[in-house]
């Protein structure tokens, strides 16, 4: 075969090759940021997982950190962002859902030197309850409030610890893990002379919710299909749950080993 022979061949398979080779999508996706689960770092179980997939995909993306539910208004209202995270499952936002890719395990996370044993919701009649933003809605726990003694929901998860390590509520409803996470900061980070929590108090987690799957949402429908296939090759690689134990296990102690029963 002659040298102008070869190259013509050379010619003919390289350019199917790069014409079928697509630019890495870049994608603007809203966070919600949560600690120990999606952080402005890029860190957590729950972006981490998502991270993964876009790889996986081939999918590049800018996330825009917003607290919980408000990274929800924000994708209603504008159009200018291409999907969103961390979705309860019974939301409906505009555009196409993927399968659940997450399940938080939200419960009880309580004083048992002051109360308890909690095991179920109506173990929290009387007490003052305190949840993040739309707790009352995710949790399912509407027709419970009337029985608590008061249930206030803030978005801040740092004041919830504090609040229950000052004594001020009973209980914090959210993801075992999450509070975990808060609480270790929140030691890591205590002043001298800060009397609290008493070396007395116990603290425990007991699920009374079930898992919380969530999942993302785009605008465009092939990219929802995408990211599912993708998942699903890596929770089939043994990657998803490989994040999960990452962060999830070093918890178990402090979470009696009764999240997302692992």
């Amino acid at each position: 075969m002659s040298v102008l022979h070869l190259w013509v061949f050379a010619l003919l398979i390289w350019l199917p090759l790069t014409g079928s080779a697509k630019p890495l999508q870049q994608l603007k996706i809203l966070a919600p940021e949560i600690p120990g689960a999606a952080e402005s770092s890029l860190e957590g179980r729950d972006i981490e997982l998502v991270l993964a997939s876009f790889e996986e995909c081939g999918f590049k993306a800018e996330f825009i950190m917003q607290p919980y539910e408000r990274h929800a208004r924000t994708y209603r209202d504008r159009q200018d962002f291409d999907g969103i995270m961390t979705v309860p499952l019974h939301w409906r936002l505009p555009g196409h859902s993927t399968s659940a890719y997450i399940w938080y395990q939200n419960g009880a996370f309580y004083n048992h030197s002051r109360v308890g044993p909690i095991e179920r919701i109506k173990d929290l009649a009387g007490l003052h309850v305190v949840t993040f933003r739309e707790g009352v809605d995710v949790l399912g726990i509407r027709d419970n409030v009337p029985e608590f003694a008061s249930l206030t929901e803030i978005a801040n998860q740092t004041i919830h610890s504090r609040l229950l390590f000052m004594g001020r509520v009973d209980a914090i409803l959210a993801d075992g893990f999450v509070v975990a996470e808060v609480n270790r900061r929140i030691f890591s980070a205590k002043r001298r002379g800060e009397m609290w929590p008493s070396q007395g108090d116990a603290f425990r987690f007991a699920p009374i919710f079930n898992p919380a799957p969530h999942k993302m949402v785009f605008r465009d429908a092939e990219l929802a299909e995408a990211f599912d296939r993708c998942f699903d090759r890596l929770r089939g690689s043994g990657v998803v749950g490989a994040i999960n134990q990452k962060y999830i296990d070093k918890y178990q102690d402090v979470l009696r080993f009764r999240y997302l029963g692992r």
